[in-house]
């Protein structure tokens, strides 16, 4: 279970990794409890993690069906795993628990929050991510300048990320980090509607007479289709010139919160720029 690398790397072994010491309650539930998220983890095994470990009311708010888990929770090479997480505070009521866990080493470390579960067809399976969990995962990820992605490289835009990400009420923030663990394309316009508004930010990458990140995405992928078609570098530097003038970094910004659909007013503008420029 993991936000997607490229904007907020939570590897799937981090948000399950558990070497466990227990807490107060029923001794048995919690070896039970603990073997179960163990098994989440050790080997990474994929199999387990969609269909032994976790609830099916689990998989189907996050992943949808198990088909989409198995895509979203394949090993990944550069994956940091936890080396272990201390439990405590394991609490049993009925056919339902919980038990508050601390993550040791990988991407996360000390990163903290709850576990819910649930018995399911007689064995402890792990139900759902408190939204605690959840947000400290996030702010560890964040925290450090050490990013795949070049874009949170930048400390301005990594900080406005993190706060537009952080700053959202516990249901939704819960829902977009649930939509990134999914890898779903239709979720991920939910992330990119909180934090696209943050690529327009100046960073050191950006400045007097430079693009800003999200503007140097817009152009390498102008740059991209017009090479495709044949398109003379000089044309292409030309069409993104005169765009630079015609659409703003607010009107790119919306075409990101939207999953990359193009408003016929802005394809107006792209052909306007492309007819000057091939005319020259």
């Amino acid at each position: 279970m993991q936000l997607h690398r490229p904007l907020i790397a939570l590897s799937a072994a981090v948000l399950f990794g558990l070497a466990a010491c227990g807490g107060d309650g029923d001794s048995s539930a919690e070896e039970d409890i603990t073997s179960a998220v163990k098994r989440g983890v050790v080997g990474q095994d994929v199999k387990a993690r969609c269909e032994e470990v976790t609830t099916k009311g689990f998989i189907q708010r996050v992943y949808g069906d198990v088909a989409q888990c198995r895509k979203a929770e394949k090993p990944e090479p550069d994956d940091k795993p936890a080396t272990g997480v201390r439990v405590s505070e394991v609490k049993v009521d009925g056919e339902r628990a919980t038990a508050k866990v601390r993550y040791v080493g990988g991407d996360i470390d000390g990163s903290e929050g709850s576990f819910e579960f649930l018995k399911e067809g007689g064995d402890w399976r792990i139900d759902d991510l408190g939204v605690d969990l959840l947000r400290s995962q996030v702010k560890r990820a964040l925290s450090s300048g050490d990013q795949e992605s070049a874009v949170l490289r930048d400390p301005k835009v990594r900080d406005c990320a993190a706060k537009a990400f952080l700053d959202l009420p516990d249901e939704k923030f819960k829902r977009v980090a649930y939509a990134e663990i999914s890898k779903r394309p239709s979720s991920r316009q939910e992330l990119a509607r909180v934090v696209s508004p943050c690529l327009s930010k100046t960073g050191s990458a950006s400045g007097p007479g430079r693009a800003s990140f999200l503007r140097q995405k817009f152009e390498q992928g102008v740059a991209r289709s017009a090479g495709k078609d044949g398109v003379p570098q000089a044309t292409i530097a030309c069409i993104n010139r005169r765009l630079r003038s015609s659409i703003s970094d607010r009107e790119i910004e919306q075409i990101a919160a939207s999953g990359g659909k193009v408003t016929p007013e802005l394809k107006g503008k792209a052909t306007t720029a492309i007819r000057a420029c091939r005319t020259q």
